[in-house]
Order: C-alpha cells, then sequence, then structure tokens
C-alpha cells in the first residue's frame, strides 16, 4: 500500500474499528474524545469530506497516515503502511458517499494549493510590517500557494475549526474553505480556567507580539486558551465553547460591530464576561495599537 492508496480509507470508519465513536456530528465535522490523549471534552474532529482530523487540544493535525502512526505509535510512515494494509480488510474504504454540490465549480476551475512552513520572505515582510513577530507568526501560521488560472499567489495561511483557512498578504484579505472560528489551546490536553476572544487572527498575532515585548498593558493573570471569531458573523458559534470557561476576556474592535458582539456576549454570560478593549481605547483593534496607528477621529482630537 503505498499513501495515495491509504488515503482511500475513511477516517471515521478507522476509527470505529478502533473502538473510537464521534460524540456529535454537526455536517461533515465528526467530534470525538481525542484517540491520542486523555481529556473529557470533544475536541478532536475529523472532516468527512476532506478526510483530515485536527486536534484543538494539541493544535495538530494531519492525514490518516499520521493518525495511524500516533495511534499505534509506529516507527515509520512505512510501518504505517503495512499497518494499514493489514487492517484494510477490516477499514470500509470511501465509507461515506461524498456528494458534490450544486454549486460547486468544475474541477479544471478549481484552485490548486499547497500548503507549507511560513517563509517566503515577501510574506514575512507583510507581517513586519503589521509589527507582528516573525517567530509567533511562524508559530501560529503557514502558506499556501495557489494556482489559479495558471498563476501562483502566496499568502499567509491561518487555520480554522473547520479545516479552512483565512488568507492574507499585502494586496488580499479571503477565506479558503468555510468561514469559521479558530481554537487554540494555552497548554495541550488541558483547558484553562479563562479564555480571551479575538475578532481576527492578526490582532491574535499582535496580542502574542505585545506579551513577547511585556507591554504592561496586555499581561493577564492566568494562563488562557484562544478563540478567534475571524468574522463577528460567527458570534453564535462560540457559545457552546465559552460556556466551559469561568472568565471570557474580551478583545474585540473597537467600533460598532464589536462593541454589539461584546454586549452580546455579556448578556449571555453576564459576569463572566469582561471587556478588555480599554487596553487600546484610542484605537480601533489591537494590531493599531501595536502599529501605533490611531483612529483619525481620534488624531483630530488630540490635536485640537
Amino acid at each position: 500500500m503505498n499513501i495515495s492508496q491509504a488515503h482511500e480509507i475513511s477516517i471515521i470508519s478507522f476509527l470505529e474499528k478502533e473502538g473510537f465513536r464521534p460524540c456529535r456530528v454537526y455536517g461533515d465535522n465528526y467530534w470525538y474524545r481525542s484517540p491520542l490523549r486523555e481529556e473529557k471534552t470533544a475536541s478532536f474532529k475529523v472532516n468527512r469530506d476532506i478526510n483530515r482530523w485536527y486536534d484543538y487540544g494539541m493544535s495538530e493535525g494531519g492525514d490518516i497516515v499520521e493518525l495511524a502512526k500516533r495511534l499505534r505509535g509506529l516507527p515509520t510512515v512505512s510501518a504505517t503502511l503495512e499497518y494499514l494494509e493489514g487492517e484494510s480488510g477490516c477499514v470500509v474504504r470511501s465509507a461515506t458517499p461524498h456528494t458534490t454540490s450544486s454549486k460547486a465549480q468544475p474541477s479544471h476551475e478549481q484552485p490548486n494549493f499547497t500548503l507549507h512552513p511560513l517563509k517566503n520572505k515577501s510574506l514575512l515582510s507583510y507581517l513586519c510590517s503589521r509589527q507582528i513577530d516573525e517567530s509567533i507568526g511562524c508559530t501560529y501560521c503557514q502558506e499556501i500557494h495557489q494556482k489559479q488560472k495558471g498563476k501562483w499567489y502566496f499568502s499567509v495561511a491561518f487555520g480554522n475549526h473547520s479545516g479552512g483557512y483565512e488568507l492574507r498578504n499585502p494586496y488580499f484579505k479571503g477565506c479558503m474553505g468555510s468561514k469559521d472560528l479558530s481554537i487554540i489551546a494555552y497548554s495541550p490536553g488541558e483547558i484553562q480556567e479563562g479564555c480571551l476572544v479575538f475578532e481576527g487572527f492578526m490582532d491574535f498575532l499582535s496580542f502574542q507580539t505585545l506579551v513577547k515585548r511585556q507591554d504592561y498593558l496586555f499581561r493577564m493573570e492566568s494562563p488562557c486558551d484562544y478563540l478567534i471569531l475571524n468574522s463577528v458573523c460567527n458570534q453564535k458559534k462560540v457559545y457552546q465553547y465559552l460556556e466551559r470557561y469561568r472568565h471570557i476576556h474580551c478583545f474585540l474592535d473597537n467600533d460598532a460591530a464589536g462593541k454589539e458582539a461584546t454586549e452580546s456576549l455579556h448578556k449571555l454570560f453576564e459576569y463572566r464576561v469582561t471587556d478588555e478593549s480599554f487596553r487600546y481605547a484610542d484605537y480601533k483593534d489591537i494590531n493599531d495599537y501595536l502599529m501605533n496607528k490611531k483612529t483619525e477621529q481620534q488624531d483630530v482630537a488630540q490635536k485640537q
């Protein structure tokens, strides 16, 4: 068996044969208690459509080969392929039918893409222009190469909860795949008492940069997990995840949409919610604070 053949094995069926069943199913996303570690809350996701897994407690994911290698403690990819070949008789292949959406583009129009560690000098320069620490950008982001109409495009890619990616480069802001929130554990396999909520991943990266710079305004008293909305439109999606936290710290934008989102969370979770936007009160968001980029109205007010 080669890797391409292994990829035809359904991860969902493989996990079922290994004794793991999903705790809940949302569309193409199957949620499990992680088979790779002990946990009480299901934070291990398998996307049926793309046949990939992601463990949010570990902030790691991959294909069936990587999963089987870790699950069985196998030393090499070759040994893993041998194991999967031996088990292939009891693992349902292509067990989940895939229905092509009526809105899907013909395959020859769909862009090709590859993911890589973030090393592209132009993309690193872009993050530098936003004052993002390079090591932090490389820790939390990847670079994606997309081929569209015969040309290759490069963007910073930040993964989300549905296996999609938020994309940024100096000339483009968009998303590949489903628009969804992102969840990052402070410590793999653990859930903290507090959670920090950000509107976009640039604000999250800015926060991490400010912490690294030891900016006193961004010191937190205790470790917290991180939740990035990637759009205020995803606000309702966070409710089920925030329920488990005693302290919810909102670092949303200082604009009408950000204030409305913070107020909605406050109404739902009451005393557990703290509006942290006072830390960057003279700026639209955390990245503007990092760049010392005040809003035009605030600049006018200061001159008066």
